[in-house]
């Protein structure tokens, strides 16, 4: 059954020049909530949610699949891996970058990334993926924690809607190491998603980016 809700994705690009537009706050942390939209409903190409046994293939585009939710947000992984990228070309700490490992900031760490005008190559991958639906950022390790803890409901759903699998190796987030002023400056946090191991790599080595969408309920 396909869920009649529209939703709107949150326009980061705007955000990257505007940081003062408005989302809910990085202090908010990861919670439970039980709403109308499950963990592994699916987004279709028209942003609406589809139940995953409702879903159609013949009638019915997949881009992401839910992976959690809050009162008046949802969090969707897209059904692509983009590849292996660096955060940065070189190392150095971006301003207004969360480093808690629990806020579910992706957008608000990309547009950073965007705004400071560093070359990140994972999210430049981001700003070239092609989807109908816009809005994909690059999670912060908060999004991939979620992601993780709900990985075998979401693999099952990847699969029945035909999308990338999920690699063993570790996921790129957009959170830098904040453990000190040095670590900040070289390290970002990575996830190996099916054991929700986090570790920290050089900003310039690379890791397997999968886009992340926050949206808001009309």
């Amino acid at each position: 059954m396909k869920i009649n809700i529209k939703f709107h994705s949150i326009l980061w690009v705007v955000a990257a020049v505007l940081l003062s537009f408005h989302i809910v706050s990085c202090s908010e942390h990861i919670e439970d909530w039980q709403g109308n939209v499950a963990t592994g409903s699916i987004l279709l190409s028209d942003n609406s949610i589809a139940s995953s046994r409702g879903y159609d293939a013949s009638r019915m585009t997949a881009v992401g699949v839910v992976i959690g939710t809050r009162a008046d947000s949802i969090w969707v992984v897209s059904t692509k891996n983009l590849g292996q990228y660096a955060y940065l070309d070189t190392l150095m700490s971006v301003a207004n970058v969360s480093a808690d490992e629990n806020t579910l900031c992706g957008i608000d760490n990309t547009s950073a990334i965007l705004k400071s005008e560093r070359k990140s190559p994972a999210v430049g991958a981001i700003t070239n993926y092609t989807s109908s639906v816009k809005g994909w950022a690059l999670p912060s390790i908060g999004e991939l924690r979620m992601l993780s803890a709900n990985i075998g409901t979401i693999e099952k759903v990847m699969k029945t809607i035909g999308s990338d699998v999920f690699l063993t190796v570790p996921y790129l987030s957009s959170t830098q190491d904040g453990s000190s002023s040095q670590t900040e400056e070289l390290y970002v946090k990575c996830i190996s998603l099916h054991s929700g191991y986090i570790s920290s790599i050089l900003k310039t080595d690379s890791a397997q980016v999968r886009p992340i969408l926050r949206m808001k309920r009309n």
